[in-house]
Formats: C-alpha cells, structure tokens, sequence
C-alpha cells in the first residue's frame, strides 16, 4: 500500500457504512470534496477501481468489498484500543440510543444507564421497548439492541456482540405446591401445571452430579413471552415458572412464590449486546457494555468487540 495514507482508509470505511459520498462528508462534518479526494488518492495508490461511481447508489466492486472486510475489523480494533484510553482519561459524551426487550430493559438494563448517565452529565440516552429484528432496528438509528435467547444468538453475520448471562429459577405460589406431592426432580415437572413461554419446547437443567436435563414442554394452560405476566399467573397458583431470579425477588420476599427445585440449576437466560458491525463501536456504546459488565454474570460468555 505504498503511498496510502491510513485516513484515507478509514474515509474510504466511512463511505461504505454510510452509504456514500455525500453521506460520509455530513456525518463526519467535512466537504465532500474531501472524502472524493481520498477515495481517489486511494484507488490511485492500490491502482484498484474500489467504488462504482455511474449508479445513484453506491456499489463496491469486488476489490472494494475485499478491502472494507479486511480493513474494517483492524480500524474496529484500533478504535476500541484507542477508546479504552480515552475513557481512562474522562467522561464519557455524545448520545446513546438502545433498543432493549421490555423484561430485560426494565429491570435489569434501566438502572445500569441511568448510573451511567449519573456518571458522566455529558452523556444523553434513549432508551426504548422495541420487538423487531436486528438489522431493522439498526435502519432506525439504534447504536445498541439487546436481544434475549436461550442458546447462541442465531444470526450474527453483520453485528459484533457482547453475551450476558442471567441466572434463572423455577417459582411457584406456596398454595400451589402445597396441593401437590413435593417435587425432587426436574422430571417431576411433567406432573405439574406450567407457565412457560411461548418458544419453550424444553427446559434444560443442571444436575447436582452436573448431569444435564432436559424437560419437555407438553401442553400448557397458559403461555406468555412476557415474564411479568407470566410472574402475575405464578402469584395467582395458575402454575410454576421459570424466569430471572433476581425478576421474583420481591414476591419471594413477600411471602407470594417460593423456589422450587433449588439444588437443580435452570440453563441461564443469555442476553446479547448486540451491535452493527459496519460502524466503529462509539464511546458510550462501550462505556454501557463495560457498565453491564460490571454488574451481570458473564460465565461462559465470548465477546467481540
């Protein structure tokens, strides 16, 4: 790459994420003129034609699209690098929107960025209750979603992501269980009247012998994907649950739903930070990952950053 300048890479970077020319100038408050000079300077210095310019879109070529997947990830790299010094040395500013599950969002996610804001008053967030898929939530504008899931995260071909883990618990109303035989095994679920999700075919345990176990899921007299009202059906005696523990610490204190089968570990709830790819992860985003971090189990969690 003789003659390329490393600004002139991550100009060209910025026109691929932002869709072009015009577009990269506004968000990085430069002229275009500018961004067309070092995509120019750099296709004179690889002698590569990188960006087809005859189309009202833009369209890489075929050495265009090589070069951005083998450059982005290095400038992501550096950028988290050369973030984690800049944090070191001050707040965190800018704004922050996050796209987030109600039950996730609500109890767990909330508290963290308002200590977050608390810490840095220069920092603004948005924080909103959104159902939809990833990629359509990144096309709103989101800089972060939370997604919920039981296993591995499906699809994370376009995102980088940080996994979480939540600990979680079966509960059930006093009065419940007092009308039936005292479980000792997760097979003696299959008894049992259940409140569950609406995706749970199974429900994965941990024996003491750290054996694993599976429990199907048959038919159900109610199901939600809504953990608060499958949490109001438990109070009621409607049938046992299983969600984050922490989410039925009150109502375990108060006496309305008690644990059931503690010696056996429920699969934990695995929550990802899900962020695109295709942008350098911006300060607050990290700052809000490392905060969650400080506060969440992360056991067995991978992280790309």
């Amino acid at each position: 790459m003789k003659n390329t300048l490393p600004g002139d890479l991550i100009d060209f970077c910025l026109v691929v994420e932002h869709g072009g020319i015009g577009a990269a100038a506004r968000a990085a408050n430069r002229p275009k003129s500018s961004i067309s000079l070092a995509i120019r300077r750099l296709e004179e210095a690889l002698a590569l034609r990188l960006i087809e310019r005859n189309r009202q879109s833009l369209q890489l070529t075929g050495q265009g699209r090589r070069l951005y997947q083998d450059v982005h990830p290095l400038l992501t790299r550096l950028d988290t690098v050369t973030g984690s010094y800049r944090d070191s040395g001050g707040e965190v500013s800018g704004e922050l929107r996050i796209a987030t599950p109600y039950e996730f969002g609500a109890h767990h996610l909330a508290p963290v960025v308002q200590r977050l804001l608390m810490k840095n008053p220069r920092l603004s967030a948005t924080l909103d209750v959104q159902y939809a898929p990833i990629k359509e939530l990144f096309a709103k504008g989101y800089d972060v979603a939370f997604v919920m899931a039981n296993g591995q995260l499906s699809d994370v071909s376009a995102v980088s992501c940080r996994m979480f883990s939540l600990e979680r618990a079966l509960f059930a109303a006093p009065a419940l269980l007092a009308r039936h035989a005292p479980l000792q095994h997760p097979d003696d679920l299959r008894r049992m009247p259940l409140v569950t999700s609406s995706q749970d075919q199974f429900w994965h345990f941990t024996g003491p012998d750290q054996a694993p176990i599976d429990v199907p899921i048959g038919h159900c007299q109610f199901r939600s994907s809504n953990a608060d009202v499958r949490r109001q059906a438990a109070v009621k005696g409607l049938g046992i649950i299983r969600v984050v523990g922490t989410f039925c610490a009150p109502f375990e204190a108060a006496g309305q739903l008690g644990r059931v089968l503690p010696d056996y570990a429920c699969a934990p709830l695995r929550v990802y930070g899900v962020v695109n790819e295709r942008r350098l992860m911006p300060t607050p985003v990290k700052a809000l990952l490392d905060e969650l971090e400080s506060t969440t189990s992360r056991p067995d969690a991978s992280q790309a950053d």
